[in-house]
């Protein structure tokens, strides 16, 4: 009564249409075979009846049905190559996003199982996605920091335009009918207003704010809603500082959206915000946002494995606990259960909003052992590392990159000089660590970062240091900007090149990783007095910015047009651009 299907020698078993089709429920149906692998989800799709809910799998490339009814995985199948999102279409489709393949996939959904209808290229690295009712499609492409516009019909998808933004960006939320798109930054705390039938950015607006990672509109079309965290550059890591949420604080933003869509400069007036956690209970890393139709907002906590839930007016939210990991949430139509994607668990929970209780939590299939690098990877997320689950270490190191802020973690021996965060992509094989060099080793760097900056309430054991280090060695640099949007010019890179060598760059930045092991005075100062700092890795340097420790170059163009960096000369403006050619190739 089952068909069998088989992908890479794994045994995948769906049951077969003919008996679901009948109304016959997946229960009464052989017992499916699922495949043993890791499969991290990531986004979450409920169909049209609430009856099945479709995950994207990030590590997989899969899409696992779960029939909703019996609460129970009937199939999984494999579409792609590293997925990043799911989202509706027009008429009940349903689209993900391939990240890896740099590909749009419209998907057939017959009866719990899963084909993959057509595939668009893109463009690289597209990572999350929205779909308006007249089939208008956009997609956010990180590293190459554009906006990609689609346009889908019945029968085929085509890309309209790829939209340069002065940032990486990732969430999307279509707003006032589906006339304007707000666009988050991955990292940071800025976003834009864009229209969406011409893509001209309408209005650009930055939040003390960093890993926007949740948007969502209230049940009244009223407000908008943004989960992100914000990181004080004027508390220290210290005890206090942290237990109070004075060093980081994890919040549920709401602004007023007539506000925004206008344009106005006081993005303040009519805004509130939730505090997500406290003193003794923090709740690092909120995620994905989903509203009920009769107004519950529920928040996924993914640096703790919890949710929050409550209204607009509630003082405080609740909170449950979920699988590990929660980073994306749904709920159901009639505003009675939510579900979770746990992306460390490979699982998603199901919480009753109406009793506000977890009632099950159901497994994606069976999972090898986790290697070192899965343990590092899901260690690098956990919140509770750090002093009452304030933050991980993506808070500050987002994706592994860096949310290009300020904080004053005592890696120089002192307080007083906070130091812009250092990305970790492409950080194997950069000893020494830290802008003075005061680690010698990948572990000794980790082991300080916990205790220190995270004020992690005991030392980390060695099989938890040797595990994250594992993971952050498999971290690789980010691709270069200008290869990526196809407007390199390799005879201004070659010029850029020899124009690095002869101003005696490399004694520095020696290739091929761009740095060395030594501190070097450079003519600059922290708050403090040290002058003494090790150079960052240039790999990846044009993904990057603002730059020095101080962050007081906000451009790569600024590191030698407004403070001349170990220059001796002025550059003339075909070598500045020629240099910046080079750089941004790295």
């Amino acid at each position: 009564m089952c068909r069998r299907f088989f992908q890479n020698a794994a045994v995948w078993i769906g049951c077969c249409t003919a008996v679901l089709a009948s109304g016959t429920t997946a229960s009464d149906c052989l017992a499916v075979e699922l495949p043993t692998q890791l499969r991290r989800p990531v986004s979450l799709l409920l169909d049209a009846e609430d009856h099945y809910l479709y995950t994207a799998n990030r590590r997989s490339g899969s899409i696992s049905v779960i029939d909703t009814t019996t609460r129970q995985t009937i199939g999984e199948w494999p579409v792609g190559q590293r997925l990043a999102d799911l989202v509706a279409g027009p008429e009940g489709q349903m689209f993900a996003v391939d990240e890896e393949a740099g590909q749009l996939l419209r998907l057939s959904t017959t009866a719990g199982e899963v084909s993959v209808q057509e595939r668009l290229d893109v463009g690289p690295d597209p990572v999350a996605a929205t779909i308006a009712a007249d089939g208008r499609g956009f997609l956010s492409s990180r590293w190459s920091r554009r906006l990609i516009t689609v346009q889908i019909d019945a029968q085929s998808m085509r890309v309209l335009r790829r939209i340069d933004l002065p940032f990486a960006p990732r969430e999307l939320l279509l707003l006032d009918n589906e006339a304007k798109l707000l666009v988050a930054d991955t990292h940071g705390g800025q976003f834009l207003i864009v229209d969406a039938a011409s893509g001209k950015v309408l209005h650009d607006y930055t939040l003390p704010a960093h890993n926007i990672r949740g948007l969502a509109r209230s049940a009244d079309g009223k407000m908008l809603l943004m989960a992100h965290q914000m990181l004080n550059d004027l508390a220290h890591t210290v005890h206090n500082d942290v237990h109070w949420g004075l060093l980081m604080s994890n919040d549920l933003r709401w602004l007023p959206l007539r506000h925004l869509l206008a344009g106005a400069e006081d993005l303040y007036h009519g805004a509130h915000m939730h505090p997500l956690g406290d003193a003794s209970r923090a709740a690092a890393d909120p995620a994905g946002i989903a509203v009920a139709a009769n107004g519950v907002v529920v928040v996924a906590l993914s640096g703790v494995d919890e949710v929050a839930l409550g209204r607009e007016d509630d003082f405080t939210l609740e909170r449950l606990a979920v699988g590990r990991r929660p980073v994306d949430v749904v709920v159901d139509r009639r505003s009675r259960f939510a579900y979770t994607a746990n992306q460390s668990s490979d699982s998603v929970s199901v919480v009753d909003i109406v009793e506000q209780k977890t009632v099950a939590e159901i497994s994606l299939g069976p999972a090898p052992e986790r290697t070192a690098v899965d343990r590092g990877e899901e260690l690098f997320h956990n919140g509770r590392l750090s002093l009452d689950g304030w933050m991980s270490c993506h808070s500050c190191h987002t994706d592994g990159h860096t949310n290009g802020l300020m904080s004053d973690n005592l890696s120089d021996y002192s307080f007083g000089a906070p130091k812009r965060v250092l990305s970790l992509l492409g950080v194997a094989g950069t000893a020494p660590f830290a802008w003075n060099a005061g680690s010698a080793t990948l572990k000794e760097q980790i082991r300080k970062s916990i205790t220190n900056t995270m004020q992690g309430s005991k030392e980390p054991p060695e099989s938890q240091v040797a595990d994250l280090a594992a993971y952050l060695k498999t971290l690789k640099a980010p691709p270069a900007l200008d290869q990526l949007r196809e407007q390199a010019d390799p005879d201004a890179i070659d010029r850029g090149s020899r124009l690095f060598t002869s101003l005696s760059c490399r004694n520095c930045h020696a290739p091929p990783l761009y740095t060395t092991p030594e501190t070097y005075d450079v003519g600059l100062q922290d708050q403090i007095g040290n002058r003494k700092f090790n150079p960052p890795s240039l790999i990846g340097v044009g993904q990057r910015g603002p730059f020095f420790h101080d962050s007081s170059a906000a451009t790569l163009r600024d590191v030698f047009q407004e403070h001349g960096h170990r220059l001796d000369h002025s550059l003339e403006p075909q070598e500045l651009s020629d240099l910046l050619a080079f750089l941004r190739s790295l």
